[in-house]
C-alpha cells in the first residue's frame, strides 16, 4: 500500500496510535505477570497440600483401620447380645429385642443431635401496611 492508497489519518489518530500500542503492550505485560503470580501461588499451595497429605497418610490409614475394627467389634457385641438373650427367649425374639434397642438408641442419639443444632435464622417479613416514619431511613443519614 502506498501513501496515496492509505486514507489520511487525523493528527489525533497519528499521535494516539503509538500510545495505544504501548498501552496494549503494558497491559499484556501486566496480565502475564499476574498470570505467573497466580500460577506460582497455586503451585505453592498444591505442593504444600501434597506434602501435608504425605505426612498425614499413615495416620489416616491407621484411623480407617481402627474404624473398621470398631465396626466389626460392635457387630460381634450385637451378635453376642442376641446369642446371650437367646438363652432366655427364642432366637428370633432375641434378635428383634436387640434390634429394637439399637434402633431406639439411634433415635435417641439423632434427637439429641438435632436438639444441639444451632437455630436457623428466619428473616422476618416487614409488617403489612404503610411504613412508619421511624422505619424510613435516608441512605445518606448518619
Amino acid at each position: 500500500m502506498t501513501d496515496a492508497d492509505e486514507p489520511r489519518r487525523s493528527l489525533f489518530g497519528r499521535l494516539a496510535e503509538p500510545l495505544a500500542e504501548k498501552t496494549r503492550e503494558r497491559i499484556e505485560q501486566v496480565e502475564d505477570r499476574v498470570r505467573r503470580s497466580v500460577q506460582a501461588e497455586i503451585d505453592a499451595v498444591s505442593r504444600s497440600v501434597r506434602a501435608r497429605a504425605v505426612e498425614v497418610r499413615p495416620s489416616a490409614i491407621a484411623f480407617a483401620g481402627a474404624l473398621l475394627l470398631t465396626v466389626f467389634g460392635l457387630a460381634l457385641l450385637v451378635t453376642a447380645a442376641v446369642v446371650g438373650l437367646a438363652h432366655v427367649v427364642e432366637l428370633w425374639l432375641a434378635a428383634v429385642i436387640v434390634g429394637v434397642v439399637l434402633i431406639g438408641a439411634a433415635a435417641g442419639l439423632a434427637a439429641w443431635g438435632r436438639s444441639r443444632l444451632p437455630e436457623r435464622v428466619r428473616p422476618t417479613p416487614p409488617p403489612p401496611g404503610p411504613a412508619r416514619d421511624a422505619d424510613l431511613v435516608h441512605p445518606w443519614a448518619d
